[in-house]
């Protein structure tokens, strides 16, 4: 069983299976070749694993652990924190609450050529193990699986692998085939997406674990550095003079980072990097900038929230860094003075690169995810959203090679929320380990437009080969039935869905989903509506006008430009 087919150089694998122990040989397939060098040494020697130490205890896994090449990193952890809105529901999150849910996960790093080999273990039971499943991306291979002792071993035979884990047992939801303690492995190249800062420059401040943050110290510096332990920041509006932040692997930050001050945001070249964990457990849902976090807003103030990482410079890189447990959006672009503005703010005017991030453990309203920004490229990334995912709220951006996993709220792929006058837009190879939708609401789906009033003309967007692993509930669902929002040159190309729910199942779904739309919905009705679905497979069958509305689950209105192909 691997994540990609391929032969592993002059090497057979042979397995055999006795008592739900799956055991691994490897024996030489040409006589006469040279001996091969033991692998577990090569590989172990260039292993790097995330460590915190001194990492408080409800940030540490206490039901799995790991091991890559007997080296043990963190098993960091996250869950929904207690509700602090007064009403049921108020913030999206009693669901995963009474269902005790958590994400679990450990960061290494390693060089191309060798392929070291990660156990994980369920160390906590949680009834019988009946299997233990890998869905994810990149190259890898189970080399054995014991479901008594709740343990994996996996090969990752490249770097830059993202695997979910996924022990089936009590904690386990056959329908929605979804682990309710997920288990992440991110599996990454020793060589980062970008160098490491100077530690020794007259202006860089390096930041030690346990110490007070001093913010003095760092207006007058021009690179702040946290190092490996855990760091108390709060919300912190970066100064002028910081033009770059790194987390090393291992520091555990506790804290936001805005640079989207209006001073900033003549700047160019804001740097954001770092193999480490920004978390915003400290603050509470809606954490109000205003009282630097120690209060929320009683309403959705978006304009005064703290967002994990703000953008708002151009020429910005954000590389590498895990973002967890936000109070509100993850990524953002825009300034706060700018938020309400929609139409002509400044996202439009700021661009920049992101890749290898992750960003997981968002667990209310409001969590979106990273937006593609004016020329901006994000790839090789995970997000998993309790909001959009990625908004597609820009031109000339492309994201790519991305893998995601989408919680009970919110799109993947965003178009709306206002009327906008966009184009070429690219999504090419992104895959969704999990889509959590438990309904069909107005604002979900794999490409979704919510429409809130307002013109303007969306064009040359293209979605293709996106894999959904699992059943799902929804892939498109775009409508101008309110607003006269046009599309141009709208395309989902080789999209692969491993199942659509029935309506019935749909219906037996509890969580933050109504039932009352289309799966998929396609409705013209104020402005013109192109779009073009070619090489749509839905558990195994490919989508046509014939079944588009049985098979396919699509409800067409108007008139619109819809070709299947």
């Amino acid at each position: 069983m691997a994540g990609k087919s391929r032969r592993l150089g002059a090497l057979a694998l042979g397995v055999t299976v006795a008592g739900g122990l799956a055991v691994t040989g490897i024996t030489s397939a040409y006589a006469g070749q040279q001996p091969v060098l033991p692998r577990t040494a090569a590989a172990a020697a260039g292993v790097t694993v995330a460590k915190t130490p001194g990492l408080p205890a409800g940030d540490k896994s206490s039901i799995y652990a790991v091991s890559v090449e007997g080296k043990k990193p963190s098993v960091y952890r996250t869950a929904p924190k207690p509700r602090t809105c007064p009403t049921t529901n108020c913030d999206g999150g009693d669901h995963a609450r009474a269902e005790n849910r958590s994400f679990n996960w450990s960061s290494f790093w390693f060089p191309a050529g060798t392929t070291p080999t990660v156990t994980v273990t369920r160390t906590a039971a949680a009834g019988a193990v009946t299997d233990i499943k890998v869905r994810g991306t990149g190259d890898f291979t189970v080399v054995s699986k014991s479901l008594t002792a709740r343990q994996i071993k996996i090969r990752v035979n490249e770097p830059k692998a993202k695997l979910s884990v996924e022990f089936v047992d009590n904690r386990y939801d056959g329908l929605r085939q979804l682990p309710l303690d997920g288990m992440l492995l991110f599996a990454d190249d020793s060589r980062a997406a970008v160098a490491g800062p100077s530690r020794t420059a007259p202006e860089t401040y390096v930041v030690n674990p346990g110490t007070t943050f001093d913010r003095a110290r760092a207006a007058r510096s021009a690179t702040v550095i946290f190092k490996r332990g855990v760091h108390d920041l709060g919300y912190w509006p970066v100064p002028d003079s910081v033009q770059r932040v790194h987390l090393d692997g291992g520091a555990y930050v506790k804290g936001a980072i805005d640079s989207a001050t209006v001073s900033k945001s003549t700047q160019q070249g804001f740097t954001l990097t770092g193999r480490g964990v920004l978390s915003g457990e400290d603050f509470d849902w809606r954490a109000d900038k205003r009282t630097n976090g120690t209060t929320s807003c009683s309403y959705d103030c978006w304009e005064h929230t703290v967002k994990m990482v703000q953008l708002g410079t151009d020429k910005f890189r954000f590389h590498d860094v895990t973002v967890v447990n936000a109070p509100h959006w993850v990524v953002t672009g825009h300034r706060d003075n700018e938020i309400t503005a929609k139409q002509g703010d400044d996202e439009s005017r700021f661009s920049g690169t992101i890749s290898d991030v992750k960003v997981l453990g968002n667990w209310g309203w409001n969590g979106d995810g990273i937006p593609a920004l004016t020329g901006t490229t994000i790839s090789d990334s995970f997000v998993s959203a309790f909001d959009d995912a990625v908004k597609l709220y820009s031109s000339n951006a492309t994201v790519k090679n991305n893998t995601l996993w989408q919680m009970d709220n919110g799109a993947v792929f965003q178009l709306g929320w206002f009327a906008k006058t966009i184009s070429d837009i690219t999504a090419t190879n992104n895959t969704l380990l999990h889509t959590e939708w438990t309904g069909t609401n107005s604002n979900w789906g794999l490409l979704n437009y919510q429409e809130a009033g307002g013109s303007g003309t969306i064009s040359n967007v293209s979605i293709t080969g996106t894999r959904i692993m699992g059943p799902t509930t929804r892939v498109v669902a775009l409508s101008n039935t309110s607003a006269a929002q046009t599309f141009r040159t709208i395309t989902l190309a080789d999209t692969t869905v491993d199942k659509l729910y029935s309506v019935a199942e749909i219906n037996s779904l509890r969580g933050n989903g109504s039932k009352d739309l289309p799966r998929n919905l396609v409705k013209q009705a104020k402005a013109p509506l192109e779009l073009t679905v070619r090489n749509l497979r839905i558990g195994g069958q490919t989508i046509t006008a014939g079944n588009a509305t049985t098979t396919g689950g699509f409800a067409i209105s108007g008139s619109p430009a819809l070709i299947f192909r």
